[in-house]
């Protein structure tokens, strides 16, 4: 079968979403069913006697409607948080090409927050989740980490902001001429702009994609500590130097 040939790899609640179904009104990419195929980061990849089988068999389940499209996409935004499942994924086709998009990391937390807190998997008020959530990630190590249940996937508000391991890992494993960053605020105040410089990363032609509101938050202050998590974790990032200014200089430095 053929092979995945783009990966849309994260950060979640950063527009992967909003970016997969732009792409899939492309005639010229195929985005696979359910946008994200969780292969590289399903709780048995890692035990499976022959990985490339597991792989094989799961992304064809996810191509009922493809129809020979130039380009593949799988878009698991989980997948530039862990080293173990962004190898997988590079091995699994090393000339594919990768996508990120990053978010300010704390609205980035918050979004993610309120998702958990909406799907039931989230009992604490924010600042309370924020401020637990290194224990919480360490007592998850003892267990089976990378369940679907996990908090590693459900409650790593703010982990999952830091962007500059997560680049730089990226960088070290992926050539730099196979990955576009962008920021989120590219795809929304910049659209066309913005997918044109995609389709050209892609190597298809040009083709004009409407507009959507797919950025609309859900998000309504519930709790009066709310301000509070936010400055806790504007304080967190900002004193593990998470800044616009340094992602910039990773992305610069590794595209010499």
């Amino acid at each position: 079968m053929r092979q995945i040939n783009l990966h849309i790899i994260g950060v979640q609640k950063a527009g992967t979403t909003a970016l997969a179904s732009f792409l899939h009104q492309h005639h010229d990419i195929y985005v696979v069913d359910g946008k994200e195929a969780h292969i590289f980061d399903h709780p048995h990849f890692e035990e499976c006697p022959d990985q490339t089988v597991f792989t094989n068999r799961q992304y064809r389940k996810r191509l009922t409607q493809f129809k020979n499209e130039k380009i593949l996409c799988d878009a698991t935004p989980i997948t530039i948080f862990n080293h173990h499942f962004l190898s997988a994924c590079y091995r699994y086709n090393p000339q594919a090409k990768f996508i990120a998009i990053l978010r300010d990391p704390v609205e980035r937390a918050i979004s993610h927050y309120q998702m958990s807190k909406n799907n039931g998997q989230e009992r604490l008020n924010m600042l309370s989740a924020f401020v637990s959530e290194t224990q919480r990630l360490k007592k998850a190590k003892h267990g089976k980490s990378w369940n679907f249940d996990s908090s590693y996937r459900t409650q790593s508000y703010l982990q999952r902001g830091l962007y500059t391991t997560q680049l730089k890992t990226l960088f070290d494993i992926v050539p730099a001429a196979q990955i576009l960053v962008l920021r989120q605020n590219d795809l929304r105040n910049k659209h066309q702009l913005t997918l044109n410089r995609i389709f050209d990363f892609l190597e298809v032609e040009h083709q004009s994609i409407s507009t959507a509101k797919v950025f609309e938050s859900t998000y309504t202050k519930s709790h009066w500590t709310d301000q509070l998590a936010k400055l806790y974790a504007t304080f967190y990032f900002w004193i593990r130097r998470e800044s616009p200014k340094n992602w910039e200089r990773i992305i610069k430095s590794a595209q010499g």
